[in-house]
């Protein structure tokens, strides 16, 4: 593969089955399997009953691969890229990384000061410096996490908490808005089930989800889970994202199981959110993909696209 370097014969050495790399690289076999066939971006070795084997280049790519895509970058855009271009992205995202918390402070000194045009501002001037899946995971999450734990510590009014939530709303839509406008991809629906008032989280992924060229349906908090069904249907989603915030996790699940009841078999529900690590997944329905963990939201979208 011309994007590789050259390997030495120790180096080729295929030790590594496809388990052994998922686990290793954090990327599920099917997302291993479709960046393989769609981009080529390695070409694994076979065994001798025809199973992929990978050597410890291989696992170190994709492990390079999935931290660039992590950050922002779609991997339509960077399969072809050298191990040295890769490193070179990462190495330009340490000096982003800069930037962060200054944008933090900022979005913060603004909301203690009771100023929503200049958190306005300090909002959009993230999204314009830094790509959209960076300004989520390190200025609007770690903003909205501090400005909820003021709240809760009598340090900040529920008007302060409301300035902050309010921008940040309006950036996400309107970058949702520019992102649908030119989405191409498949179709995902995106709310909150009934009683589930908090729209932020869900809407971050919404807007992530459609500057990746997915068609974003968001359908905003508290929807009767029949109604999300019916949109999924007319839209010919591929899947029906939800958040679960709320800590009483297991009251939603026969929400989310009339939600499976009111879709085809072959349309996915995504769970994420703050709580969802308290749900079991032995008691979710069939169809469901737990969201667990960091980067399971970004390798369920390039899953999603490559397949198209």
């Amino acid at each position: 593969m011309s994007t590789v370097d050259d390997r030495s014969d120790d180096e080729c050495s295929a030790t590594y089955s496809i388990k052994a790399v998922s686990e290793a690289t954090g990327l599920t076999v099917e997302t291993l399997r479709a960046w393989e066939r769609r981009y080529r971006v390695i070409e694994p070795r076979r065994g001798a009953g025809g199973h992929r084997m990978y050597t410890s280049r291989d696992v170190s790519r994709l492990r390079r691969l999935r931290e660039t895509t992590a950050r922002g970058h779609q991997i339509g855009k960077i399969a072809h890229l050298s191990n040295d271009a890769l490193a070179h992205l990462l190495t330009d995202r340490s000096r982003q990384d800069a930037a962060a918390p200054s944008l933090i402070a900022r979005i913060l000194s603004a909301v203690e000061s009771y100023r929503p045009t200049e958190c306005d501002q300090a909002m959009a001037m993230a999204f314009a410096l830094l790509p959209p899946f960076d300004v989520v995971r390190d200025v609007l999450t770690p903003v909205m996490h501090e400005v909820g734990d003021r709240w809760h510590r009598g340090e900040f009014s529920i008007a302060q908490e409301r300035i902050a939530s309010t921008c940040a709303r309006r950036q996400l839509t309107a970058l949702l808005h520019t992102f649908n406008s030119v989405a191409k991809g498949p179709s995902v629906v995106f709310a909150t089930m009934s009683g589930e008032r908090h729209e932020i989280g869900i809407l971050m992924h919404a807007t992530l989800a459609a500057s990746l060229r997915v068609r974003s349906y968001y359908l905003g908090p508290d929807l009767p889970p029949e109604e999300a069904g019916l949109c999924a249907l007319k839209v010919k989603a591929a899947a029906v994202a939800v958040s679960v915030v709320m800590p009483d996790v297991e009251s939603c699940l026969p929400k989310i199981e009339l939600l499976r009841q009111h879709l085809p078999d072959h349309v996915e529900i995504w769970i994420g959110g703050p709580a969802v690590r308290a749900l079991d997944p032995a008691k979710c329905p069939a169809g469901s993909v737990r969201m667990a963990e960091p980067g399971d939201f970004e390798q369920r979208i390039a899953l999603l696209t490559s397949a198209k």
